[in-house]
């Protein structure tokens, strides 16, 4: 595959060459039902089982190289589109369930797969996003020893992606879990990165400038002294603040456009308000951004873009579907929650080559639609894979005329929109 001999080094020790396994792991990946080594080698008949194995636990390929040369060639993809500007870092979480005690980081926590607290192993993903092309670029197993927690395996994803990497992104988002963390907030002020991060609605802010004082000691009040300067202004939770929101206040925006010609609106709200920076210990100024959906789900952001205005904060907090929609395609076309492993090292090597099959998907999409004009999707690609391997009993020309049927009938005026069906 023309595609794979770009990585090939990476494949490669001072005594052995697992380029072929490579190809064969990715191939099995693309084309197979079951991505597990003696599924794919039984469907591929191109290999066996041990060494398919012995690939993803044993060889001695480097996991971080290619999670990195898969980044950097994701970057530089986006660049080539002219989406460097719309270009975002999201981190998220992905939990796959497992049976026993014995795979690496196992235990009972929350299962985002299950939606539970489960048996499971659960990893911290970073993806870069631009338009509507995403790619799994980052991965890190979450609970073992050397690990650290989930907020600092996102802090070092973020800053191995902007400082170890040197790739520009235009802002960061996470969910309320990662959002929750003012110190990682703090950090990123810190780092002069700007971010949209979701938080929970017991957080507290302040609505008016505060200033830090340590505070007056009261003759014959009970207690100790005070010796820490404390804000002198009374902090409130989001969810009183949203309480206090009147109709007026809203704005109904259209945020971006969806597949199906369709657009995704909802209402809007936002104002300048404070928290207490922890790195520095005074008031840190933010944008709250309150979203409002048709079935009346009720979102808060915390936001730290200057210069923005309310439509572009609505715009890049709708980006974090992108990360979703990245691990849902990864588990049911790539196989990301079907590896039969135990080690630390297969999983993250297991996740470096669904990463290198998502940027394969990934540059196929971009290269179509340059070279041929055509809007194709993850599926799209996939059909065509099976189709010309023969995994499917459609004829080729039925395909085509299938996805020539599926093209927009004027794609000139998705070149005016922000959001990028490809």
């Amino acid at each position: 595959m023309h595609f794979l001999s770009g990585f090939e080094l990476l494949f490669q020790t001072l005594t052995r060459n697992v380029s072929f396994n490579a190809l064969i792991f990715l191939k099995g990946l693309l084309l197979c039902r079951r991505r597990n080594c003696q599924m794919m080698a039984e469907e591929l008949q191109s290999s066996n089982s041990q060494r398919l194995h012995h690939f993803i636990t044993a060889s001695r390929w480097s996991y971080q190289k290619v999670m990195d040369v898969v980044t950097l060639r994701f970057a530089d993809q986006l660049k080539q589109m002219d989406l460097q500007d719309d270009t975002c870092l999201i981190i998220d979480e992905s939990g796959n369930p497992k049976k026993g005690k014995h795979s690496a980081a196992v235990k009972r926590q929350y299962c985002g797969q299950t939606g539970k607290i489960d048996n499971c192993q659960v990893g911290v993903f970073g993806a870069l996003c631009g338009g509507s092309l995403v790619n799994l670029v980052q991965g890190r197993l979450s609970g073992t020893a050397e690990s650290g927690s989930k907020i600092d395996q996102a802090n070092e994803i973020i800053d191995h992606i902007t400082n170890g990497l040197s790739i520009k992104v235009s802002w960061v988002c996470f969910d309320a879990f990662y959002g929750r963390d003012t110190s990682l907030l703090a950090g990123l002020i810190k780092r002069g990165l700007n971010f949209v991060a979701d938080v929970p609605d017991t957080t507290g802010i302040y609505l008016e400038a505060f200033q830090m004082r340590i505070p007056v000691h009261v003759t014959g009040k009970r207690g100790r002294r005070h010796f820490l300067a404390k804000p002198n202004r009374e902090s409130m939770s989001i969810r009183q603040y949203g309480n206090t929101i009147k109709d007026k206040d809203w704005k109904y925006i259209t945020i971006r456009h969806q597949s199906g010609n369709r657009k995704l609106k909802a209402w809007f709200h936002s104002r300048e308000v404070y928290i207490l920076n922890p790195i520095t210990r005074r008031k840190q100024l933010l944008t709250l951004l309150v979203r409002a959906d048709s079935d009346g789900t009720i979102k808060y952001s915390l936001c730290h873009c200057p210069g923005c205005n309310m439509k572009e904060l609505a715009y890049r907090q709708s980006k974090r579907y992108f990360v979703e929609k990245a691990l849902r395609e990864g588990k049911k076309e790539l196989g990301l929650n079907e590896y039969q492993t135990r080690s630390e090292e297969s999983w993250h090597k297991h996740m470096a080559m669904v990463m290198l099959a998502q940027l394969f998907l990934n540059d196929e999409k971009t290269h179509h639609f340059k070279h041929s004009n055509l809007w194709l999707t993850t599926q799209d690609v996939l059909h065509t894979l099976k189709n010309v391997f023969g995994f499917v009993k459609k004829t080729l020309e039925d395909f085509l005329e299938d996805l020539i049927l599926k093209q927009p009938p004027d794609k000139r005026l998705l070149k005016r929109q922000l959001y990028l069906r490809i």
